[in-house]
């Protein structure tokens, strides 16, 4: 292996180790955050991520532009500063004006980083390493965010806040981390610091083309659009349900948040090498039947969540649902980068989360006025049923193969 390719796998093991324990460092207690401190009115909720989420959906494709166009090195590290701003922000000044306002800063803050990790990584490596190392990269972190989430709840104890600030501040430190130790030689630049906007132009309307061109990317447009909606609103009002709808015994609510949230991990990580194992040995041609069985096992957990009778057996739900809405995260992206060349591969990918956030801006308040007019169990049983359309949605290309080694 040569030095730059050794470079790449250190630096991207590294950002698999640190990453996701500075983000479960916030994650962990930002909905139970919001919920208590901020706002409890689920409309109010719900446009906390529609804020978020209009956000990524203005600047996804300028910043994946940038990422396919200048640098993907340096797309991460300017996204990381300004994602740990934001959540400084919110954790700094609890107002709920402020917290909009901290909600666009990490939502632009997300768009330079969403895709140019991936991109970087097959660009310094290939598709076929890269591949490997994103199921396992995906493994590395859910053991990480075990230990982000216990660092999160112990912090929480003395002060909710706590975790939300210091999370901000690893996730800049980590900027800087990455700016000394990734290597960028793999990729051959579209333009220089002087492009002109023809030459932006130029890239989004090749990645336009090649989406309306490819039926498997148009889908990748639509599923983004329907898990936006879905996960949108269950993200924005599962946590108000827990604190209203249950009594929560032996802990406080800090600590149940992070018991569900290092359940969902454990439950994650051997479903991720199961898959890896799959995909591996025997199921090449069946990835979007994973994907399927996945999106319907989120379904039927989330709604077990929402109805159950006893909070234990929603917890058991809720670990299983969101554990396999984890295990979907790596492998869609593999989809992805696999039928994106490289050129406009980061900006193929920005598409997706384009259309993720535009699910999320045009049906989230509409769950969350559901939500305050009716009940929060009917509003999520609607976000969780909103996803049913990705099952045919993956089915459609259930002939495809997908290699991994």
């Amino acid at each position: 292996m040569n030095h730059s390719r050794y470079r790449a796998r250190r630096a991207f093991y590294i950002f698999r180790i640190v990453a996701p324990f500075v983000f479960a460092m916030w994650l962990t207690m930002a909905n139970l955050y919001f919920v208590t401190v901020i706002t409890d009115d689920p409309f109010r909720l719900a446009w906390l991520l529609v804020v978020l989420e209009t956000a990524t959906f203005v600047f996804e494709v300028p910043t994946g532009l940038i990422a396919d166009s200048f640098s993907r090195k340096w797309s991460i590290v300017i996204g990381y500063i300004i994602w740990g701003g934001g959540f400084l922000l919110q954790a700094l000044i609890p107002i709920y004006e402020v917290t909009l306002l901290s909600q666009a800063v990490w939502g632009l803050g997300f768009t330079f980083v969403s895709g140019a990790p991936e991109a970087w990584l097959v660009d310094e490596l290939g598709q076929e390493e890269a591949s490997a190392l994103f199921l396992r990269g995906s493994q590395i972190g859910q053991v990480t965010t075990l230990l982000g989430i216990a660092a999160s709840t112990a912090l929480a104890t003395f002060h909710l806040a706590l975790p939300i600030a210091l999370g901000g501040a690893a996730t800049i430190l980590l900027a800087l981390l990455l700016a000394v130790i990734m290597p960028e030689e793999g990729f051959q630049p579209a333009g220089s610091m002087g492009i002109s906007f023809a030459q932006f132009r130029q890239t989004f309307s090749t990645a336009l083309k090649m989406v309306k061109g490819r039926p498997v990317l148009r889908s990748v447009v639509l599923i983004g659009l329907v898990i936006g909606s879905s996960a949108g609103g269950f993200d924005a009002m599962h946590a108000p349900h827990i604190v209203r709808n249950f009594v929560l015994p032996i802990f406080e609510s800090e600590i149940w948040f992070g018991i569900l949230f290092a359940g969902v991990t454990l439950l994650t990580l051997p479903l991720l090498e199961l898959t890896r194992r799959w995909l591996r040995q025997k199921w090449q041609s069946r990835t979007t039947l994973i994907l399927s069985i996945f999106a319907g096992g989120t379904i039927l957990g989330n709604l077990a969540f929402i109805w159950a009778p006893t909070f234990y057996v929603a917890a058991l739900a809720y670990c299983l649902s969101q554990s396999l809405r984890t295990a979907t995260k790596p492998l869609f992206m593999i989809w992805i980068n696999r039928h994106a060349p490289s050129d406009t591969r980061a900006t193929v990918i920005s598409l997706y989360w384009q259309s993720n956030a535009l699910g999320h801006i045009v049906f989230v308040p509409l769950l969350g006025a559901l939500g305050t007019l009716t009940s929060l169990r009917i509003a999520l049983s609607s976000a969780s049923l909103a996803l049913l359309p990705v099952i045919p949605l993956y089915r459609r290309h259930g002939s495809e193969n997908l290699e991994i080694v």
